[in-house]
């Protein structure tokens, strides 16, 4: 090599190529310019932000004030039901109802007669779907998608299914415990019913009597002193399972209020709204870095091309 590549010598391979050079450069801004208008899609950034709230300020002994001493309940929740909402926006049933409720392998024209369609529509979904913590510890749920009305349908949609799913888990446990208190009641009321007819039955063999004395108490007469005092027994305890039958009743009768109330479990700061402009491509971005990877590429090109023919001449 009789040359070695300098920077005059650098400088005046360039000068030699310039034409090809710029031409190359203009042909590439041209093509990424028509691409970025005519070919690439057009999507639209929708999202929603949100906090979950605290479910337990819709248990009865909050509603009824009969277990936290007038202490004030928190209405936000903790960090973790920020975590909770995550996993439940990420999850299979989420996303699943979503592709279907929105047709979304329809609207991403996927071949369905493929082996693995719904795997590439999962994927691309993904691909535009995000949910995240922000650093405000709140919940964001976004979506890109090529049409604004859509994507912001989607985002809402999203936060819809979040709330319920995360509002049932809490309400089957409630359920489940108004299940085993009304077994309970029947349980109780049976007792009730038994000391009753038991105290019947006492009535009418010993012809026992009851009557009120001046404090309130009850006095009990009749021929046999054992059945007196039987009598007496169970009649402290019906009257202590009467007290436990209402106490549980009055339970029951909080816990289908609280039941009844379908108070959403998110507090949504902000609902998503279709866009009015697009969020990508950015045209100018596209051109640009198309223009400065292609000079690059470019002066490289020439720099090798002319080191090629210098080493073909040694030989």
């Amino acid at each position: 090599m009789k040359e070695e590549l300098n920077l005059v010598g650098t400088i005046r391979i360039f000068i030699k190529w310039w034409k090809h050079i710029a031409a190359m450069i203009v042909a590439a801004a041209v093509v990424s310019a028509f691409v970025s208008v005519f070919v690439m899609d057009e999507w639209y950034f929708s999202w929603s932000t949100l906090y979950p709230t605290n479910q337990n300020k819709n248990d009865r002994a909050v509603i009824f004030n009969t277990e936290n001493g007038g202490m004030q309940t928190e209405y936000f929740g903790t960090k973790s039901d920020v975590n909770r909402i995550l996993t439940i926006a990420n999850s299979a049933p989420v996303i699943n109802y979503i592709l279907d409720s929105f047709h979304i392998a329809e609207h991403y024209k996927t071949d369905t007669t493929k082996k693995y369609w719904k795997t590439t529509v999962l994927k691309k979904f993904e691909k535009n779907y995000e949910v995240k913590k922000t650093e405000r510890e709140a919940v964001e749920i976004s979506l890109y998608d090529t049409d604004p009305k859509l994507a912001s349908a989607i985002v809402n949609a999203v936060v819809e299914k979040v709330d319920e799913l995360n509002k049932e888990h809490v309400n089957e446990s409630k359920r489940e415990l108004y299940t085993i208190l009304s077994n309970q009641l029947l349980e109780q009321q049976k007792k009730v019913n038994a000391f009753e007819d038991t105290l019947a039955q006492l009535t009418s063999r010993y012809n026992i009597k009851t009557s009120s004395g001046a404090d309130g108490t009850v006095i009990v007469t009749g021929t046999d002193v054992k059945a007196v005092q039987l009598y007496k027994t169970i009649i402290e305890r019906q009257d202590n399972a009467i007290t436990e039958l209402n106490h549980r009743s009055n339970i029951k009768e909080q816990m289908e209020v609280s039941i009844g109330t379908n108070n959403s479990s998110l507090y949504i700061v902000e609902k998503a709204f279709p866009a009015d402009r697009r969020e990508k491509p950015v045209r100018w971005l596209v051109v640009t870095l198309t223009v400065l990877i292609t000079a690059f590429v470019s002066l490289i090109g020439v720099l090798l091309i002319e080191q090629i023919r210098e080493i073909k001449q040694q030989l």
